[in-house]
């Protein structure tokens, strides 16, 4: 039996990031940029005023203060968008707004808030500061054009697509998203959305939790079928879903008469390791499937989600070329005791407030879905350790 450690080691060295494509900037939200991205120009593209106020040469200015003040003659206005006319000569002023070239020979911009314009002296105005060179934002003080504006492997969001637009970049090169197959296997179940449970059928409720987790993990559900209990229904399922990237079964890989998946897997392709010494999901198959990675997930619904998000998601990441491929995690401090058997590592589903005092989601049973439904972490409780009290510390996966 693997330890969970040793299991995710294994599924994450078993595969590197996909190939690139280049996808358009708008619908770049949430992709792995797959080579880092060089500026071709400096940003911004040339000095420019970061606050609306005067433009002024630091050494005509000096002796401006609240009680002396200063006026000088305003040569010019210069809005966003527009360029100086000419270069600004000492003892001059000209009025700019945020976002504005400055002007050659500018040095220095008084805030507006600093200055007073009199109808008695149109054209001129009087400054009651000196000014300071910090309201300038200096060409390329933000990316200079060379340097490195994206690392690879970083995940697009609306700051670096926001970078990538100002760069004018607009094809960004990603790492193609994997392409996943579902397969649900079980004589009991029927597609959800039929009306009437005949005795002894349940709703393949597994099936939409995995294609939501799925796509949330940045996978692409290309394929999803269902198999009855029979090796040869497995087998001819698993066949309609070639050409994934990975593969997924929830259900039949345990040690029952009618458990099939991983003899199929046996037979058919390769059998890396079948179970895990974690609670809840411990039969867990995986290995490889005419040319797919293949994952053999529990039947049981809260096995078969824990089981994808401690090992199914990380690989799906890394296959889309994120450098981050685990949750983050966090420390918790238990609201209420926690029973826990040492042998296996358990990760329980709890809600957490503000203070990260976690609080499990009632009883943790791997079929009772419901302990899901608010649940925002995974809370770690570790195979060496008995029960922990409440006010105990524990690290958690951050699930939302």
């Amino acid at each position: 039996m693997q330890s969970y450690d040793a299991a995710l080691e294994r599924i994450l060295a078993s595969a590197g990031p996909l190939e690139t494509e280049l996808v358009p900037l708008e619908h770049a939200r949430g992709r792995a940029i797959a080579e880092e991205i060089l500026a071709l120009c400096d940003l911004p593209p040339f000095d420019n005023s970061m606050v609306d106020g005067y433009a002024v040469r630091a050494a005509s200015v000096g002796g401006a203060s609240e009680e002396l003040g200063l006026s000088l003659p305003i040569m010019m206005e210069i809005p966003a968008g527009s360029w100086p006319t000419r270069p600004l000569q000492a003892g001059e002023a000209a009025r700019i707004f945020t976002g504005a070239p400055i002007p050659e020979g500018c040095d220095a911009v008084v805030m507006v808030e600093d200055t007073e314009e009199s109808e008695d002296e149109p054209g001129r105005v009087t400054l009651r500061h000196p000014g300071s060179g910090s309201y300038i934002r200096r060409r390329g003080s933000d990316i200079a054009a060379g340097s490195v504006a994206i690392p690879a492997g970083l995940t697009l969001g609306a700051g670096e697509l926001g970078l990538l637009a100002a760069l004018n970049i607009t094809d960004v090169p990603c790492v193609r998203l994997p392409r996943v197959g579902i397969l649900s296997t079980g004589d009991e179940l029927i597609p959800v959305g039929q009306a009437t449970l005949q005795p002894g059928q349940i709703r393949d409720s597994n099936g939409p939790a995995l294609v939501a987790a799925i796509e949330e993990a940045g996978g692409v559900v290309v394929g999803r079928t269902h198999a009855k209990d029979t090796p040869e229904a497995v087998a001819e399922a698993l066949a309609q879903l070639a050409g994934c990237d990975v593969l997924i079964s929830s259900g039949g890989v345990s040690v029952g008469d009618h458990d099939h998946v991983k003899a199929v897997l046996e037979a058919q392709g390769t059998l890396d390791f079948w179970r895990i010494a974690i609670k809840p999901g411990k039969p867990l198959a995986f290995g490889t499937l005419g040319g797919a990675l293949f994952f053999g997930l529990p039947g049981n619904p809260v096995s078969s989600l824990v089981t994808f998000e401690l090992f199914v998601r990380p690989l799906l990441r890394k296959l889309a070329g994120h450098t981050r491929v685990l949750r983050p995690q966090v420390t918790v401090t238990l609201a209420t005791p926690l029973p826990h058997a040492p042998g296996r590592r358990e990760f329980v589903r709890a809600s957490v407030d503000s203070d990260l005092h976690a609080t499990p989601t009632g009883l943790q049973g791997s079929h009772r879905t419901s302990s899901m439904v608010g649940a925002d972490v995974l809370v770690i409780a570790h195979e060496d350790h008995g029960d922990y009290p409440a006010g105990a510390t524990l690290p958690a996966l951050v699930l939302r």
